[in-house]
């Protein structure tokens, strides 16, 4: 069972995420103006939506009188995308894309940290450990990437 302190900070994600979907400035009330909202994940499975994913599962948005549906995609760009593009109203997704929006004129705020740190961890095989030591070591090296312009990427 969730702890009292792990439900309300669940609340308050589920009422930001339906603030920061409005234009303007949003004084609480019963009832959200938008309660149906769609939220573009980059990478749904991942360990750093489980806020997003754990949220959604144990109807922490339902009981803030939202009905939030989650759409996947590849990585933290795409979501971005399809927020930016219209297909969605809200993003979960690295702190990053705020300041590249940002720095590209476009009005794009972060609202809610999931996390005390960052989540995205480079890793090498075993096989490959002794070869890749420094950052250095990856020149010429192939490595996996969530989606071209996602945190993973960068």
């Amino acid at each position: 069972m969730p702890s009292h302190w792990m439900r309300r900070a669940a609340g308050l994600c589920a009422t930001l995420f339906a603030t920061a979907a409005l234009h303007g400035v949003a004084f609480a009330k019963d009832t959200p103006e938008k309660p149906a909202l769609t939220m573009a994940v980059g990478g749904l499975p991942g360990l750093y939506y489980l806020p997003v994913l754990t949220a959604q599962q144990l109807g922490y948005f339902k009981d803030e009188g939202l009905d939030v549906t989650l759409e996947d995609f590849a990585g933290g760009s795409k979501a971005l995308e399809a927020v930016v593009g219209g297909s969605a109203d809200i993003g979960a997704g690295a702190f990053e894309h705020t300041l590249f929006m940002q720095a590209k004129g476009q009005h794009y705020r972060a609202f809610a940290l999931m996390g005390r740190a960052p989540q995205i961890v480079v890793a090498v095989l075993t096989s490959k450990a002794d070869k890749i030591k420094t950052l250095a070591d990856f020149k010429g090296a192939k490595v996996g990437v969530s989606a071209p312009g996602s945190s993973t990427d960068l």
